[in-house]
């Protein structure tokens, strides 16, 4: 039946019905980018540079204030069970 009045429902939505693809980070996947491998050289490399700098944290030590906080923490935990 034609009542002569317009309904304006929007641009409509392609696959509404469909959820949305999204990737990793939550965007929407519209396509795959080519996959780019390292070599293992590089790969090897990359690791060498990253011990090192990993190894320079781990020498700095812990600041006497978090492991302060920690001991009274792991107190607390002993008094409580």
């Amino acid at each position: 039946m034609k009542t002569g009045k317009t309904v304006n429902l929007g641009t409509p939505v392609p696959n509404a019905d469909k959820p949305e693809a999204t990737d990793a980070m939550g965007r929407p996947a519209t396509h795959r980018k080519s996959e780019v491998r390292l070599g293992r050289e590089i790969q090897a490399r990359i690791g060498q540079q990253l011990r090192a700098m990993y190894d320079e944290v781990v020498k700095e030590g812990v600041p006497q204030h978090i492991s302060e906080l920690v001991r009274r923490l792991s107190d607390n935990d002993d008094e409580a069970a």
